[in-house]
């Protein structure tokens, strides 16, 4: 990938350029941004200027051999690390058991999310993870010789997967790597990353991408008209997966909205069978559909506190959906909107760590109802 195929950015670009073309290559370094951002497209893209044999002033040349490699990635000094399960007879699994489908996966779209990547392996109902399988794996790699005299590059998406106990083993690889090493994470959440892996990196900060950056590209790559590509940049929020999905209309996300309303209305009442019947229907879904239920539940009440309490023209809803949520908005006010957003995230933590989903959801919606009493 090259740096002119990632969608705005243009400040992180030239700041990444600036340090290959100064030799400040620092050895480990953490992508942070959000989810749609773009940060693993800018790592590739950076770690092909890396490796490319004539890289110019502003992007790497794409026709060189190491370009070439790295567009289809395999290049053989360039790796990747990533969450996984066991599958099938692999129980112990590593990244490289799976590199097939990461392949097909980020060339597709290098804007996908967490959920997609379980969807697409089929272990929704497992935690995705890197393991201490996968750790002594990365060591093995990196001690390797280079293969073609360069650098030799492991990308890590998501290290807030990194499982606790596993994290140990790559502080010392991270910290005093072999010589031409270049350690890369990505990341959307700085607060569950292990604190002492950040303090061995250098920041790279991607932002959420800008309204206009993202409507040249809808309108350039997809033939929008300008008029239907602002109403998806608008809801998007900087989110270029969001705006993809809205382009193709995702229907799963819709029922998520509509689910959410059913199950506050239950708690209102509250209706206890409705109640159970809602959390009975949970725990026939994966873990990870669970969990962004619960995502789409956070950014529905953030949405309905702008919509209370802020500009109106900050507000994402459109349409029947906007008119759905203004009724329900009022139910989300400063008595209960920190409590309402901290019992989410609560639940979303709780699931994370294999909590009983009946319990947990039956739980959560009693603590619903009384919150949505509060005035």
């Amino acid at each position: 990938m090259q740096f002119q195929q990632v969608i705005g950015q243009r400040e992180v670009k030239q700041r990444l350029i600036s340090s290959v073309k100064d030799n400040r290559v620092s050895h480990a370094q953490l992508f942070l941004g959000p989810e749609g951002s773009g940060n693993l497209a800018m790592a590739m893209a950076y770690v092909q200027y890396l490796v490319c044999e004539k890289r110019g002033d502003a992007d790497s040349c794409g026709t060189c051999s190491s370009c070439i490699k790295m567009n289809k990635l395999v290049h053989p000094d360039v790796t990747f690390s990533y969450p996984v399960a066991p599958k099938d007879k692999i129980s112990k699994p590593k990244s490289s058991d799976f590199v097939e489908e990461w392949r097909k996966v980020v060339i597709a779209n290098p804007y996908f999310n967490f959920n997609d990547w379980v969807k697409f392996l089929d272990i929704e109902n497992k935690q995705g993870l890197i393991r201490e399988e996968e750790c002594s794996d990365i060591i093995r790699r990196l001690n390797l010789k280079s293969f073609e005299g360069g650098y030799k590059i492991i990308i890590m998406w998501l290290p807030e997967k990194l499982f606790y106990a596993a994290a140990p083993k790559l502080l010392k690889i991270i910290e005093e790597p072999p010589d031409k090493t270049v350690f890369i994470l990505v990341a959307e959440n700085h607060e569950q990353i292990i604190s002492t892996i950040i303090s061995r990196t250098q920041l790279i900060k991607i932002n959420r991408i800008d309204d206009q950056e993202m409507l040249e590209s809808l309108v350039n790559k997809h033939q929008l008209q300008r008029e239907a590509a602002k109403k998806i940049v608008h809801r998007a929020d900087g989110n270029y997966r969001e705006a993809l999905l809205l382009l193709d209309h995702d229907p799963e996300e819709e029922d998520d909205a509509k689910l959410f309303l059913d199950w506050m209305r239950n708690c209102h009442k509250p209706n206890v069978p409705g109640i159970s019947e809602f959390s009975e229907s949970m725990t026939k879904v994966g873990r990870e559909k669970q969990k962004m239920f619960l995502q789409t539940a956070l950014h529905i009440t953030r949405e309905c506190l702008m919509m209370n309490y802020a500009d109106q023209s900050m507000v994402r809803f459109e349409g029947t959906e906007l008119e759905s949520f203004r009724k329900f908005a009022p139910f989300v006010n400063k008595s209960n909107a920190e409590q309402f957003l901290e019992e989410l995230n609560k639940a979303h933590f709780h699931l994370e760590r294999n909590a009983n989903t009946k319990i947990l959801f039956t739980d959560l919606s009693f603590k619903m109802n009384r919150l949505l009493h509060l005035k």
